[in-house]
């Protein structure tokens, strides 16, 4: 029976595994540095200082956390020197986070990003990130306070505000896509530190790989709503209390104001964008924005009571929010930026050869953008 040709090839086979796995160099965990983070600031004009967060099994101890530093001209030349401040090999493959110094990022990153890319331990899932002012002082946040990994606790922090729809995805994937498109700038969020903890303050807006600005926290659920759909989600929005005088009830409040402002906080937000340009010559856009949300909070008492008092509701809701997609996008267009992608919608319009970059942001200096927002509240919460 073993004669059979199936056999005797099967027989080769599993030789052959044997073969390989006895060459394959066993790794153990106590021999090496895992790589959480890494953090890059401009020391010089041609210096990098590079730090790295190491996590170390130690087999007599409980796992250590370490933060190593060097200098040098390129990131691998950092590896080499970080390499000869441990007594275990540096390896990449658990690195959840990279961040970028602002001074560093005004220059470009994407030599750096590059190096990334080149490592094939290291998958497109990587978080990206700027910090608000040097690399070095998030990686020498007091770890023992956060309680966990740096590398581990930034991961987390990025993660549960992109899921939870806070944030626009930075992993290096996303960066690379918008980077290499002609159309669209890519975004990172900024890391700060604030009472011995590390926050997400805002978001960092790049021209190619290049950062320009910071677009403060409180924007971002515009920007979300251009560049994604949104599937839940919340948002707070400010009006002047007259504009809500005559479905204001009075009852109980003496005469005495908290805020000299009416906030309504709405969430279960889903909501679609839809780009189109109008006049390819003139640049003009349009952007069509429909959101589907629940009404769950306000700062006075609403009467809600009323087909005309919600649709009342909703009409000054869509207006305050066109008014400041509007600004926001201004905004982006006097920094020359464009993380919307309103150029992806431009390029598609050419059969021949589209213009370069550097003509469409020439042109996108001049555009013209028409803001339209249907919001439609579909429920109501417990509004006191």
């Amino acid at each position: 029976m073993l004669n059979h040709p199936k056999w005797k090839m099967l027989l080769v086979i599993f030789s052959c595994v044997f073969a390989i796995s006895g060459c394959v160099q066993p790794k153990q965990l106590e021999q090496l540095g895992l790589i959480t983070a890494v953090g890059y600031d401009l020391e010089h004009e041609n210096t990098l200082k590079g730090s790295v967060v190491i996590h170390k099994f130690d087999p007599l101890a409980a796992n250590v956390t370490k933060v190593i530093t060097a200098k040098a001209n390129t990131s691998k030349a950092l590896r080499q020197k970080q390499n000869l401040e441990t007594d275990q090999k540096l390896v990449s493959g658990q690195l959840r986070c990279a961040i970028y110094s602002k001074e560093l990022a005004k220059k470009g990153i994407n030599q750096l990003v590059d190096s990334l890319n080149r490592d094939p331990a290291i998958g497109n899932m990587v978080y990206l990130t700027v910090a608000d002012d040097k690399a070095s002082e998030i990686m020498q946040v007091d770890m023992e306070k956060l309680q966990i990994n740096l590398g581990t606790y930034l991961y987390n922090l990025i993660q549960q505000n992109v899921e939870s729809e806070q944030l626009i995805s930075p992993t290096l994937h996303e960066f690379n896509h918008k980077f290499s498109d002609r159309g669209q700038d890519p975004v990172l969020p900024i890391l700060k530190i604030r009472k011995d903890n590390v926050i997400i303050s805002g978001l960092a807006l790049f021209q190619d790989d290049r950062y320009i600005d910071e677009l403060q926290a409180n924007k971002l659920f515009y920007l979300k709503i251009l560049l994604d759909k949104y599937r839940s989600g919340t948002h707070e929005l400010g009006f002047k209390r007259e504009r809500f005088n005559k479905i204001i009830q009075e009852k109980g409040m003496d005469g005495k104001k908290v805020y000299n402002k009416l906030f309504i906080n709405i969430d279960n937000i889903r909501s679609s964008a839809k780009i189109t340009l109008v006049d390819k010559e003139k640049l003009h856009f349009k952007v069509d924005v429909d959101l589907q949300s629940r009404l769950l909070e306000a700062t006075e008492s609403i009467d809600l009571s009323t087909p005309e008092n919600m649709k009342f509701i909703q009409k000054e809701m869509s207006r305050e929010m066109e008014r400041e997609i509007k600004e926001l996008i201004m905004n982006l267009q006097k920094k020359q930026v464009d993380p919307v992608g309103f150029g992806n919608e431009y390029f598609t319009h050419f059969r021949g050869e589209p213009p370069s970059s550097k003509e469409w942001r020439e042109k996108y200096k001049n555009a013209t953008f028409e803001i339209k927002v249907k919001n439609r509240i579909v429920k109501t919460g417990a509004i006191e």
